[in-house]
């Protein structure tokens, strides 16, 4: 079993962390020739990371990926045992997905566009308050007491946080939002979320690096 993509992205990293999660470490890499190689289209036709290999089964989708991982390894179970529990880290993941990380790409893509800032972290401030609203109380990890789902999927996210705070003032904005800011110390002070910010920030590194002529 191995992921195919960057380990900058936050959704190859869901994946890598859902497995981590579970006590399983999965190899990463680039698929050879690029994501529109013929070989890896083949694997996964959407032609994105990541894409999970587990034997000839390929799996694209890293919110589908993490459930795939959560019902098929072995380890502590990353969604909780009551129904309702269940369905608030699928809500937080969910929303990860449609609201935080979206007002994130345009900061992250800042040198072609900053005209397109401010208006990003406007919308990365209210994500940020509805986030603290819909999660609610301030557990140990995003959605109960043991990590789930949603702290594989809000983890990767957050570390840009911190990664744009120099230049935008990004993981200010959670001074508004003490439980989040809580949560995301525990979470980057784990031994995951250790590993996590340090093979994002060494990617984060190489990508930002001037390219040789």
């Amino acid at each position: 079993m191995r992921v195919y993509g960057s380990l900058l992205s936050p959704y190859v990293m869901r994946a890598v962390l859902a497995a981590r999660l579970k006590g399983h470490d999965l190899p990463v890499a680039m698929p050879e020739g690029g994501l529109k190689s013929p070989a890896y289209l083949a694997m996964n036709p959407i032609g994105k990371m990541p894409c999970l290999a587990d034997g000839d089964f390929h799996l694209p989708e890293s919110a589908v990926i993490a459930e795939y991982l959560e019902e098929v390894l072995e380890g502590p179970s990353l969604l909780p045992g009551d129904a309702k529990a269940r369905a608030k880290a699928r809500l937080l993941a969910r929303f990860a997905d449609l609201y935080l990380a979206p007002a994130l790409t345009p900061i992250f893509r800042a040198r072609d566009n900053p005209e397109a800032v401010p208006a990003a972290l406007e919308a990365l401030s209210n994500a940020l308050g509805q986030l603290e609203a819909l999660r609610g109380a301030d557990t140990a990890w995003a959605a109960g007491d043991t990590p789930s789902l949603a702290d594989a999927t809000l983890m990767p996210v957050f570390f840009f946080l911190d990664a744009f705070d120099g230049t935008f003032g990004t993981a200010k904005l959670l001074d508004a939002h003490p439980g989040l800011k809580a949560w995301w110390a525990r979470a980057r002070a784990s031994d995951e979320g250790r590993r996590m910010v340090a093979e994002q920030g060494a990617a984060l590194a190489a990508f930002m690096a001037p390219k040789a002529a």
